[in-house]
């Protein structure tokens, strides 16, 4: 499965609604079988207002509606815009039949010079937190295929959840993300191998699209 997210900030906010229906219709003309394009929720950090995500059958389709998108970014009305393209990552699980929940989307970027095998660390710990974290009922890490935006994004990381308290209550206070994911990203821990300059956002979603 071959994925784009991309995070658009406004110059110009009344333009959102419109520029959101481009893309979903470019979307459609690319033939992306799944699609979210919403506004993004209070308590994003550098989201943007735009959250669009996008699935395709094989890398060349997401290209060219990569390629396709590129005059809309270039826009007056558009500010900036952050994301990954991609190919999903190992394990993961989706729930079908999830509906009306909140889709979140976590951009990050591992330090250039960081050993193979403390990626790998990383990674799997992530990838436990759903065995920790029931709220969480969709989840896929994955690795960047390319990347835009402020820093050169290497993971996305995705989440599914019922509802907005999930993420803000049992995911962001759980005390697995405190003692085994946070020090990955503390300035101040010896652990740290993540740049302090991420991409949190997330959105309303009518039906699961992991």
């Amino acid at each position: 499965m071959y994925r784009l997210t991309r995070l658009v900030t406004l110059a110009d906010s009344g333009r959102l609604s419109a520029l959101a229906d481009e893309m979903r219709a470019l979307a459609t003309a690319h033939s992306a079988y799944r699609q979210l394009v919403a506004p993004t929720l209070a308590g994003s950090h550098f989201g943007g207002e735009l959250l669009a995500h996008f699935a395709f059958d094989d890398a060349v389709q997401r290209s060219d509606f990569d390629a396709a998108l590129a005059p809309l970014f270039a826009a007056p009305a558009v500010a900036s815009v952050d994301g990954v393209a991609y190919q999903s990552g190992p394990g993961g699980r989706s729930e079908p039949g999830l509906a009306n929940g909140v889709y979140r989307v976590l951009l990050l970027s591992v330090d250039e010079d960081t050993d193979p095998a403390l990626v790998e660390r990383f990674e799997a710990e992530t990838r436990m937190m759903p065995h920790y974290i029931p709220a969480i009922r969709g989840w896929q890490l994955s690795r960047a295929d390319e990347a835009t935006g402020a820093r050169r994004w290497t993971h996305v990381w995705e989440q599914e959840y019922a509802d907005v308290g999930g993420l803000m209550g049992p995911y962001m206070m759980h005390p697995y993300h405190w003692a085994r994911i946070d020090r990955w990203f503390d300035p101040e821990c010896p652990d740290r191998i993540v740049d302090a300059r991420l991409c949190h956002s997330f959105c309303a979603m009518e039906a699961s699209v992991l």
